[in-house]
This record gives structure tokens, C-alpha cells and sequence, in this order.
């Protein structure tokens, strides 16, 4: 399976510790604040469904440039409301913990930075 572009990288990790999945894909997404489309883009549909056609459990880590309050973030806006739609209608959970800005600059502070990952392999994300 290959996932990876300019926005999206993705690798599988063979996991040997005997507890948890044998196997793990761990992603970095970007989607463009300026992107067209509503996200999520194509590219990062394609690793979610094929991680769900192959049984392997994901974990991404997303520069969502959306707003959504379900992640911390101050108000929902048209991005943030498509990929929580999308989240939510793929068995994926999202895995921010607190509503501390990871956007900062000197007139804003927001939350657009997310995790998401399949159930299972949420599990494994400690702080």
C-alpha cells in the first residue's frame, strides 16, 4: 500500500512487543487551509480505506487547518464540521485530550492540530 505525497506520509511499523497489533500504519497529514475540496483529501480517504480493507490499525497525525469544539478547537467551521463528519463515520476517534492551542501566533490561538486513529490503536497513545 502506497500512501505517501507531498501532504500525506505514511509508514507501516512491525510491531514485536506481543501486546498490541503486529502491525501499525503511523501517518502525518497536511491538509491545506486553501485546499478546494472540503477535507478529508483523496489521498488520505484511500489510507483509511485501505487500512480498513487490510485489518491494519492506523494512527495519524493531522494538520487539519479545520476548527471543530469536539477537538478543543473555539468555534466549528466548514472544514472542521467535513472532517469530523468524516471522522466519526469511519469508526476513527480523535485523539486530542486538551483544548491547549497548538496554533499561536501574536493576534490568535486555536486548536486545528489533531490525531485520529482506529479504535484499537488509540489504545497505544500516551500522552
Amino acid at each position: 500500500m502506497h500512501h505517501s505525497s507531498r501532504d500525506l506520509t505514511a509508514v507501516k511499523i512491525k510491531t514485536s512487543s506481543g501486546r498490541g497489533p503486529g502491525e501499525i500504519i503511523l501517518g502525518s497529514a497536511y491538509l491545506p487551509y486553501d485546499d478546494v475540496e472540503s477535507p478529508p483529501p483523496g489521498k488520505l480517504e484511500r489510507l483509511v480505506t485501505g487500512c480498513r480493507a487490510e485489518g491494519t490499525h492506523l494512527i495519524v497525525g493531522c494538520d487539519a487547518n479545520g476548527h471543530h469544539t469536539s477537538w478543543g478547537s473555539t468555534n466549528i467551521n466548514n472544514r472542521g464540521e467535513s472532517l469530523f463528519n468524516y471522522v466519526m463515520a469511519n469508526g476513527l476517534d480523535i485523539m486530542n485530550r486538551s483544548n491547549r492551542p497548538n496554533f499561536v501566533t501574536s493576534n490568535r490561538q486555536e486548536v486545528i492540530d489533531i490525531t485520529i486513529a482506529t479504535l484499537y490503536a488509540g489504545n497505544f497513545i500516551k500522552d
